[in-house]
């Protein structure tokens, strides 16, 4: 579990995954997930810190911003859309409409190295 909030879970998988687990109220057993590829969540955590956390009311939208890997758009001030780029440039079908804290929690759990195989993940690294 993050240390920054008890409502957001970080898991690494072994494919280069970051599995989310977002839970409505501490202590629920439901909750929203989302699985999105490491290099995607490394460049959503660079915009929040560079510029979504400066963001206020009065400039919403923010339509279709192009940052490394993602395209970030937030029409609210409570929720983050994302959709990454395959392999070669193009839009991928998916995206993830995340909500703000999610964001908020993953930058700070890059930023701590939580992410790294030996410290959060379910099997041993090889």
């Amino acid at each position: 579990m993050s240390k920054q909030d008890e409502r957001v879970e970080f898991k690494k998988l072994e494919d280069s995954i970051i599995e989310f687990h977002y839970f409505d109220h501490p202590k629920a057993n439901s909750n929203l997930s989302w699985k999105i590829p490491v290099n995607e969540a490394n460049d959503l955590a660079k915009w929040w810190e560079n510029k979504g956390m400066q963001i206020r009311k009065r400039q919403l939208p923010v339509v279709e911003h192009k940052f490394g890997n993602v395209l970030i758009s937030m029409f609210t001030h409570t929720r983050v859309d994302v959709r990454g780029f395959g392999q070669y440039g193009g839009l991928k079908l998916l995206g993830y409409s995340l909500p703000r804290k999610v964001v908020e929690c993953l930058s700070v759990w890059l930023q701590d190295g939580q992410h790294t195989p030996k410290l959060n993940t379910e099997k041993d690294p090889k």
